[in-house]
């Protein structure tokens, strides 16, 4: 069985035995907007949304919910803004300016950033802002019992985690200070019942100053946040969640999840809902930062591959597997369609349940009809587009064997996109047989029998219109100066894409305007 629909069926099931302790069903999900999420961030919107998904498909009525943690405090800064957004480290997320115009502050310009790539993806998930939350008063009721509660979380956090917060005087709480308007730099010291008193600490944190301002105030209506640990069983309360996970890190012994799961028993009196620790997302072979900016961007994966490929990248492979990507200058990309369209075939034809499964849960869109469809495989797309005069239509409708359906246009259609952007940027050297825009250093090796070549040949690209004659000439041209015809078509192919071979030399060369090509045989003849 597919691992989110067996996750699905165990949900299910434990509400009959336990009494319906993950009913409703609403899946949950969380991402802080503090710089453009990179393709790691996916893997748990995705995960998530395959649980939807099979819980919709057995027959429940269930919810997805995907908060944006936009009231966290800036604590790191993307590259390109270090310099400018220093100024605004431990603001709120929500109160910090756009980097851009046309966003209403920092947590806008990326949140809407990772909403377009979800939707793109066939995520539905219902978005909701955790600043607004607070500021409409839903969390009022657990930062009181928070308070009410600080010592009971702070012999939790010892007890778990072995962060000794009693002897700190810390409370369970980070106010904004109305002084700077900083978040991440307060520290809350007393409450009695009403109001919090607090004091702004420039030396609290590593990552910003406060302004030493001391101030009262009350906690709620949107003036204060939970610290994370302790703010992710609220979410829970507040949501009524009953299925969430998060990367594998988080359920590691002495973790948040062991934080948050004893505040639920202990203080917010809330059932812990079903766990999903998944596995890391690796690209090159290491851990991706938002923040830093480490890593391929999310936003990059749907100009990479089109977007149910791309939701089977993820949806391929159980959550407690790594998934290991590496796009730049290897074959992964071909191998990753030739296994999706594998499953699609499953899919029309009948086969492996777990490849149909994983077919149809990554569907962005409508699922496909399930009838004969001609996949025109991504490899020869992509060595038919650097062949010269070949109609790719033509040339696919010829390996069919039959005129090409419209719905089998559209996916060569959309293939041939998808080709030339792993041409161009992804592929490995020896797939990338577009004319250079210098002359390669490689033509330096030139004998002097191949530049003698290259220099004839000029008359014959100037003179010869057609690919077929072209190519016959050239031959002859070899013959005639007695130079090995290897030899003289590798000069062509040193002296225009730096290798020794490549596509056949004549429909190659006049895929390109006759004078760009004439230059280039004159360059390497010298």
């Amino acid at each position: 069985m597919y691992w989110a629909d067996k996750i699905a069926k165990e949900i299910i099931a434990k509400n009959i035995i336990d009494s319906g302790k993950f009913k409703p069903y609403l899946v949950d999900d969380m991402f802080t907007p503090s710089g453009f999420p990179h393709v790691g961030s996916l893997r748990g919107p995705l995960v998530h949304d395959a649980i939807y998904r099979a819980l919709k498909d057995a027959g429940v009525d269930v919810r997805f919910t995907y908060v944006f943690n936009d009231f966290d405090p800036i604590d790191g800064l993307p590259e390109f803004l270090q310099e400018k957004f220093s100024e605004y480290l431990g603001f709120p997320l929500r109160e910090a300016p756009s980097p851009e115009e046309g966003f209403n502050s920092f947590a806008e310009y990326f949140t809407e950033d990772l909403k377009k790539v979800l939707g793109n993806l066939g995520v539905k998930a219902e978005f909701l802002s955790s600043y607004d939350m607070y500021k409409e008063g839903k969390f009022d009721e657990q930062i009181r019992t928070a308070l009410d509660n600080s010592r009971v979380i702070q012999d939790i956090y010892l007890e778990v985690s072995g962060s000794k917060k009693k002897e700190t005087g810390w409370l369970p709480l980070q106010v904004v200070c109305e002084n700077c308007g900083k978040l991440g730099t307060t520290k809350v010291i007393e409450w009695d019942g009403k109001k919090v008193k607090y004091t702004c600490e420039p030396e609290l944190v590593k990552w910003a100053k406060g302004c030493g301002h001391s101030g009262e105030i009350s906690p709620f209506g949107g003036n204060a946040k939970l610290p994370w640990k302790v703010d992710w069983p609220a979410h829970w309360q507040v949501l009524e969640v009953t299925i969430e996970g998060a990367g594998k890190d988080h359920s590691v012994p002495g973790s948040s999840r062991d934080v948050a799961r004893a505040l639920c028993e202990k203080v917010f009196h809330y059932p812990e809902p079903y766990n999903l620790p998944y596995e890391f997302f690796l690209l090159r072979g290491g851990k991706m930062s938002s923040s830093k900016g480490l890593g391929l961007k999310a936003r990059e994966l749907t100009s990479l591959l089109p977007p149910s490929v791309g939701r089977f990248l993820f949806t391929r492979t159980d959550y407690r597997q790594t998934v290991e990507f590496e796009p730049f200058g290897t074959l992964a990309i071909p191998d990753l369609f030739d296994e999706y369209d594998e499953c699609w075939q499953k899919y029309i034809n009948g086969g492996n349940e777990n490849l149909i499964r994983a077919f149809e849960i990554a569907q962005a869109g409508e699922l496909p009809e399930k009838k004969e469809t001609f996949l025109p495989r991504f490899r020869d797309v992509v060595n038919y587009l650097q062949m010269p005069n070949v109609n790719l239509s033509e040339k696919l409708e010829e390996v069919k064997g039959a005129p090409l359906t419209q719905e089998e246009q559209d996916i060569l259609k959309e293939r041939e996109e998808y080709a030339r952007v792993w041409m161009g940027s992804y592929a490995p050297e020896e797939f990338r047989l577009q004319m250079s825009d210098k002359l390669p250093p490689e033509a330096s090796d030139l004998t002097q029998e191949q530049k003698e070549f290259l220099e004839k040949s000029v008359n014959l690209v100037e003179s010869i219109e057609s690919a077929e004659e072209l190519q016959g000439a050239l031959y002859n041209l070899s013959k005639e100066l007695s130079i090995n015809t290897k030899d003289a078509f590798a000069a062509i192919y040193l002296s225009f894409i730096g290798k020794t071979h490549g596509p056949r030399a004549a429909w190659f060369l006049l895929q390109y305007p006759k004078e760009q090509v004439i230059e280039r045989l004159k360059e390497a003849s010298k």
